[in-house]
């Protein structure tokens, strides 16, 4: 795959945030940053900012590189994904975060791995993270593909019996985001990859955003389809239904919205489906607001830096989209009158 345009990148997490929202965005991609000069520059300064962070010996500093240079081509051998990223796991205090990058170690370098986990990286994960539902969810995949049925409902079983969902996200888009920040970014750069009003606040962030877009994340259809009908085994039930609580908890905006699906696919009223139908509405409005805010900082220097230092204060996307809402004075609450899609 070709090198890919910052905006570009930014086109596609709007897409599938305008997607989860039931609305068709704008299409922000203009031909900004889409220019071999432009991408040829935005080479050159992902290769320096590389340089600068491969002196730097913190473990998530490090995964942050190899998430990075991974979208890289033609980098030196010192500079590389599979560099970086076995220096990460050597570093003092590596942990699940950096083996959650390590999942997506398979073997193809590029910005689209192949659909394949790395087994030492989630055994890792098994014992580093054993109360992450996100690595068991994991787990039950591949040994659905194997057709491994007792090791598919051991891995449900534990996944029930976690007490979060996360995919790092907030550590990993922090991390990712400190290394494009490792380097003052030109106004030349920033006008050639957003624009003659684009600001580097908005340019980093889509950097960031854009390439924490490619880590792994667990398939969540295969739970779906295991949920589809528990009928009279209770057992089952009470796993899912736990599973759809850590799912409408879990880090992202995805998970989210996956566990208010799967929580109304398995209420036992139609009250309690009326008022889950309710909260992926809210769901479905608040990430229509952030998708607008988004891509509105491109040419908002001050909103865009507002969302740069809430992902420096940490925390995961749920909170990062709300707390951006907040800040912007947007209710988080839908008009009476709106409806996915409008």
């Amino acid at each position: 795959m070709s090198r890919q345009s910052i905006v570009a990148l930014l086109a596609l997490a709007l897409i599938s945030l305008a997607r989860l929202a039931g609305a068709a965005p704008a299409d922000p991609v203009t031909a900004a940053g889409n220019t071999p000069p432009a991408r040829a520059s935005l080479g050159q300064f992902e290769h320096d900012v590389l340089s600068i962070v491969a002196l730097r010996n913190e473990a998530d500093r490090l995964a942050g590189a190899a998430v990075l240079a991974r979208a890289v081509p033609d980098l030196p051998s010192v500079l590389t994904y599979q560099t970086f990223l076995a220096r990460a796991e050597a570093a003092p205090g590596a942990g699940a975060a950096v083996q959650w990058v390590a999942l997506g170690n398979c073997g193809k370098v590029g910005p689209q791995p192949e659909d394949c986990i790395n087994v030492r990286a989630l055994a890792r994960l098994e014992k580093l993270a054993p109360d992450n539902a996100a690595v068991w969810l994991l787990a039950f995949d591949r040994a659905r593909q194997r057709g491994d049925d007792k090791a598919a409902r051991e891995a449900l079983t534990r996944a029930a019996a976690a007490t979060e969902f996360s995919t790092y996200y907030g550590v990993l888009l922090h991390a990712v985001l400190e290394t494009t920040r490792a380097l003052p970014m030109s106004a030349a750069l920033v006008h050639e990859l957003a624009g003659a009003d684009g600001n580097a606040y908005a340019v980093t962030y889509m950097i960031a955003a854009g390439n924490i877009m490619y880590l792994p994340t667990p398939s969540l259809a295969p739970v779906f389809e295991a949920c589809k009908a528990p009928g009279k085994d209770a057992t089952l039930r009470a796993q899912c239904t736990r599973i759809a609580h850590l799912l409408t908890w879990g880090d992202t905006v995805i998970a989210h919205a996956a566990g208010l699906a799967l929580q109304e696919r398995l209420a036992d009223s139609a009250d309690a489906r009326a008022h889950v139908a309710a909260e992926r509405r809210t769901l479905a409005w608040q990430t229509q607001q952030y998708a607008a805010q988004v891509l509105k900082a491109r040419n908002d220097r001050a909103l865009a830096a507002r969302l740069v230092q809430l992902v420096l204060q940490g925390g995961t996307e749920n909170s990062i989209q709300l707390a951006l809402l907040r800040s912007a004075g947007i209710d988080t609450t839908p008009p009476l009158d709106w409806q996915a899609g409008q």
